[in-house]
């Protein structure tokens, strides 16, 4: 089992700030804590802006060649995934691990969590398998992976065909969302897949907008901390 990460820059044009390179070292490193193998996987300029953190091991990825749609900022995800040929657990860079966390020994599918979701009728626009099978809960990409690889291959061969056209406005969140995340709970689904979340009690996920403004101190003090020799003992003393 691995953890990796993936980020493409459009060619270099997306550029992260300082708040986001300081989350990004302090994900990294606590995953690193884990003596989980950690990778990257991004386009030759990811590759040389993320060059400060310890990989394992760099991966370059060309997502440009698949001509899919800019809207699709998750495209690099998806192509990610299937690149895989062994266990993986794919996290985003504002992802926090707490001393302790392990990853599951089991589940053909790994997730963040199953979460609840309303928007079935627009998701089936972008559904890889038409069926009538609609699945309860949507498998949270936020945290994702599992021991079943293949299932991210056909997830991909399906995306770079859908990917190529442009999402219209008024369902943009259920095209992005749907295009991977009701997509691989509908395989699940389709397959009979095991699907594992997460404990939510051994991670934290900084989601959402303004991060800096809601988690930045917490994420500052953290980061502080990570670099330390004694960074369990003080971790403790954080977390009360």
């Amino acid at each position: 089992m691995k953890i990796i990460y993936s980020f493409d820059t459009d060619g270099g044009r997306i550029v992260p700030g300082n708040f986001y390179k300081k989350m990004a070292e302090l994900s990294v490193l606590s995953a690193k804590k884990l003596g989980y193998p950690v990778e990257l996987y991004a386009d030759l300029h990811g590759i040389e802006f993320f060059s400060f953190l310890p990989w394992d091991s760099v991966v370059i990825v060309e997502p440009e060649k698949y001509r899919h749609s800019r809207q699709y900022w998750n495209f690099v995800k998806l192509l990610t995934y299937s690149l895989q040929n062994e266990p993986f657990l794919h996290v985003d860079f504002d992802t926090y691990f707490h001393p302790g966390f392990t990853i599951p020994d089991h589940g053909d599918i790994i997730t963040e969590m199953e979460r609840d979701y309303s928007y079935v009728r627009a998701f089936s626009e972008v559904a890889v398998v038409k069926t009538d099978l609609i699945p309860e809960k949507l498998i949270c990409s936020g945290l994702l992976g599992g021991y079943d690889t293949t299932i991210w291959k056909e997830l991909f061969s399906w995306a770079v065909y859908k990917c190529q056209g442009n999402v219209p406005e008024d369902k943009a969140m259920s095209y992005l969302v749907g295009v991977e995340e009701f997509n691989i709970s509908q395989l699940a689904l389709f397959y009979g897949l095991e699907v594992v979340p997460l404990d939510h009690q051994r991670f934290d996920h900084f989601q959402g907008c303004d991060k800096e403004k809601r988690f930045g101190d917490l994420i500052n003090s953290l980061h502080k901390i990570i670099k330390t020799d004694d960074y369990e003992k003080s971790i403790q003393k954080v977390q009360g």
